[in-house]
């Protein structure tokens, strides 16, 4: 009887043990974990990030526009000059 007791006591020893180990490894996984959710992105600031690449993107074709109805422009007026001066020459 005596030598399950001491048995037992040891299993209890080496489970006291592990217990400890086990606390301080979850202590250290809590802090890991703590700081990946503070450098994760949520879904609302991804939508964020995304609404504004959308006018960024808008701009740009805007821009994109003008360009073209300046560089149409150009090219009419010059087409329309070079046109007018061969009519006055010839």
């Amino acid at each position: 009887m005596e030598m399950r007791v001491s048995k037992l006591e040891a299993d209890v020893f080496e489970m006291k043990a592990d217990i400890k180990t086990l606390k301080t490894d979850m202590e250290t996984v809590k802090t890991d974990l703590a700081l990946i959710k503070s450098n994760y992105v949520t879904k609302a600031d991804l939508h964020q990030e995304i609404a504004k690449t959308h006018v960024e993107i808008a701009k740009i074709h805007i821009e994109m526009t003008k360009q073209t109805k300046w560089i149409l422009g150009g090219i009419m007026s010059a087409a329309g000059l070079s046109l007018g001066i061969a009519r006055w020459l010839f």
